[in-house]
């Protein structure tokens, strides 16, 4: 029986929206709660003065999460995938020495998911759900920003979880009101 599936994909891919599917059908899931990021606001308004603390937080946070579940089998809206694509893709050469040794420390006291969804949502996609959400805070997200996320979650995959059961979620092209009960089942398959 898998235990732990973790959800993985851009900003705006859809993580949330497919963990919510997961929860109305009955599993149990935990979701990020992003507003307990202090820093948050502040790393929007001046990435290269912020990045550390924000992904730093981020990861502790979602950490935490995993370890307090506690069910028999977690689906969670968040991922140490897209945890360490992001600090990849704004850390400095020096803060990703440092969060390295923290990022295994935690894999080591948590271990790895047994599956994780892949999201996979064209750019401007992103773009469009990101203007339509409306949030302030996001505003100046660029695309080069979302591209090179988006590369390195496939290179921290290839590099650091590549022995983990994938499924793949174009989530462009399968409309959210269509994750019916067989496709959350095949995504666990």
């Amino acid at each position: 029986m898998i235990e732990r599936v973790e959800i993985c994909g851009n900003i705006a891919s859809g993580k949330t929206t497919l963990a919510s599917a997961f929860n109305n059908a009955g599993y149990s899931c935990i979701f990020e709660n992003f507003s307990n990021i202090m820093c948050l606001d502040d790393f929007y308004k001046n990435p290269p003065e912020y990045a550390f603390e924000t992904e730093m937080t981020f990861t502790l946070q979602h950490y935490y999460q995993l370890k307090k579940a506690g069910a028999p089998m977690v689906i969670s809206d968040f991922s140490r995938i897209t945890d360490y694509a992001f600090a990849r893709t704004t850390l400095d050469n020096d803060e990703l020495v440092i969060y390295e040794k923290m990022f295994e420390h935690l894999i080591c006291k948590i271990g790895m998911p047994e599956r994780i969804i892949l999201l996979n949502t064209p750019t401007d996609e992103l773009l469009k759900r990101l203007n339509e959400r409306g949030r302030d805070n996001e505003k100046g997200i660029s695309r080069n920003y979302l591209e090179n996320v988006y590369d390195n979650i496939l290179k921290t995959i290839q590099e650091k979880f590549s022995k983990v059961k994938i499924s793949y979620l174009d989530t462009d092209a399968i409309q959210y009101q269509n994750y019916d009960l067989e496709l959350l089942a095949s995504l666990l398959s």
